[in-house]
């Protein structure tokens, strides 16, 4: 798809879906209004808001990227993303070092991150760690998992769109390389004895051209 037919279809599924998407969001605002805090079906409620309000994130953020190549830019605090992936998809945050701070895409890069986590578990894992630590130019954010691994042979053309070992769509890591991508980041696999670890690398807040 040329860039020309990517805007087109960017501004098409801008023009069909953000308005069932804030009717979707209305309603469900609405019914949480409805019942009380001890009800429930509020947890419920709350949940599906922050979820449709995290879609809501993520398709802005695509949008631009179909339409400019590059998403809003705001400080993210990594040790506090790391948290709330951890705590949703199950992982462990085990090391948070030197103040990692970059200016990117909160909503992309939190998904950018349940993908990877999503990818451990299809790949069997029973662990991951999350792992962020920074130079002060650089902040690394690191994947770790216990699960079957990648084949060597194999690094060069996972993040490919379309390839898959197991039959799947073949589109989570490539959704994962194309974020990072769009952030100013790199994206590297390593397979591990028992493991894979993927690792983001991404400009310190400090030294990003988007806060220049």
């Amino acid at each position: 798809m040329n860039p020309i037919e990517a805007g087109h279809l960017a501004g098409l599924l801008g023009h069909e879906l953000r308005n069932p998407l804030a009717a979707a969001m209305t309603r469900v605002l609405l019914a949480r209004e409805m019942v009380d805090a001890g009800d429930p079906r509020a947890p419920v409620l709350d949940g599906a808001l922050r979820d449709l309000e995290r879609l809501s994130s993520l398709f802005d953020g695509w949008l631009a990227i179909a339409r400019t190549g590059r998403p809003q830019h705001a400080t993210v605090d990594v040790c506090e993303l790391l948290a709330s992936v951890a705590r949703r998809c199950g992982a462990e945050v085990v090391c948070c070092r030197g103040e990692p701070v970059v200016s990117g895409n909160r909503a992309l890069l939190e998904r950018a991150l349940d993908n990877l986590c999503d990818n451990a578990r299809h790949a069997g894992a029973h662990s991951i760690r999350l792992a962020a630590q920074s130079d002060g130019h650089e902040v690394d954010i690191h994947v770790e998992d216990d699960g079957e691994g990648i084949a060597p042979e194999d690094v060069d053309r996972i993040f490919a769109a379309g390839w898959s070992s197991r039959g799947s769509t073949g589109l989570g890591l490539y959704a994962v390389a194309r974020t990072v991508e769009s952030l100013s980041g790199r994206l590297r696999c390593v397979p591990l004895t028992g493991g894979t670890r993927f690792t983001i690398t991404l400009p310190h807040a400090a030294a990003s051209p988007a806060l220049a």
